[in-house]
C-alpha cells in the first residue's frame, strides 16, 4: 500500500517540516510534559477555534475524546474560546475608541468631568 501523502504540508520544504514535527512531538512527550494529554487537547480545541483551523479542530476533538474528554468538557473548551473571542472583539473596540476618541467625537457624550467633547455643557 502506498504511503499516504499529507497534502497540507506539501508546499513546505522538508527541513521546516522536520522542525515542526520535532516541536510537535516534544509538546506531546509523555515523560517531559506537565499537562496530561486530555488537557492539552482541550486547550488545542479552544486554540484551533481561535485561529480558525478547521482541520486542527477536527483532529483535536477526535484526540480529546480518545483521551477521555467528555462532550461536556469539549463543550466547555468551546465556550471558553467563544468567551475569549468575544473579549477580543470588545478589546479591539475599546482600543480603537480610545485611540480615536470615537464615542465623544461621534456622539458628543460627556467626559468624566461632565464637559461634552464639543465644548457644550
Amino acid at each position: 500500500m502506498p504511503k499516504k501523502i499529507m497534502q497540507s504540508y506539501e508546499m513546505i520544504p522538508d527541513r521546516f517540516k522536520k522542525r515542526y514535527f520535532t516541536f510537535y512531538e516534544e509538546l506531546y512527550h509523555p515523560e517531559r510534559s506537565v499537562l496530561d494529554i486530555k488537557t492539552k487537547e482541550l486547550i488545542s480545541i479552544a486554540s484551533s477555534l481561535a485561529v480558525g483551523c478547521k482541520g486542527c479542530l477536527h483532529g483535536h476533538i477526535v484526540k480529546a475524546v480518545k483521551h477521555g474528554a467528555t462532550r461536556e468538557e469539549i463543550g466547555e473548551a468551546i465556550a471558553i474560546a467563544v468567551g475569549i473571542n468575544a473579549a477580543a472583539i470588545v478589546d479591539q473596540t475599546d482600543i480603537v475608541n480610545k485611540e480615536f476618541n470615537l464615542v465623544r467625537e461621534l456622539w458628543g457624550e460627556p467626559e468624566e468631568d461632565g464637559e461634552l467633547h464639543n465644548g457644550a455643557k
